[in-house]
């Protein structure tokens, strides 16, 4: 085998380490250098990449808390608008319920002045037929008895 043969070692040497030189050469000068600029340029992509997420992270951040902000003082101010609106019908409610019971207290005192007239009216017609049934029983019996008589008695009787 010629690759054993002691005389060709230092050619084989030689060789060896001129390729090696070569190719180190053009490792070193040329392919190394292209990784390398690629690595850089992903390295430069993947930073603006995360400097823009970072970016929109800062704006997403800023437009929830302003959304916040704005969520809460709707909520504020609607439940400011609520107790207005509460009280304020609660003020309606209770000036209608106020006219209600006054209404009712005027016809309530109506009815009853009207009643006290007709139990007056009625205990006069009731004295008069007391009266007039008093004088017929009385005449039926024969007893003569003064008319203003009986009806001082049916009246002191009554009350």
């Amino acid at each position: 085998m010629p690759q054993l043969e002691t005389s060709t070692y230092i050619t084989q040497i030689f060789w060896l380490f001129t390729t090696f030189f070569c190719f180190w050469l053009v490792m070193a000068k040329v392919i190394i250098p292209k990784i390398a600029e690629t690595v850089e340029a992903r390295k430069r992509k993947y930073n603006d990449f995360i400097l823009k997420a970072d970016e929109f992270n800062k704006k997403a951040l800023a437009s929830l808390n302003r959304y916040e902000e704005t969520l809460a003082a709707a909520k504020t101010k609607a439940a400011e608008q609520i107790a207005l609106e509460e009280k304020a019908l609660k003020d309606y409610i209770s000036q209608k319920q106020e006219e209600i019971n006054q209404q009712l207290n005027q016809k309530i005192q109506e009815n009853e002045a009207r009643l006290q007239e007709e139990r007056a009216e009625t205990m006069k017609d009731i004295e008069a037929m007391a009266e007039s049934a008093a004088c017929v029983i009385l005449s039926k019996l024969d007893i003569d008895f003064p008319k203003n008589m009986v009806n001082k008695k049916i009246t002191t009787k009554r009350k």
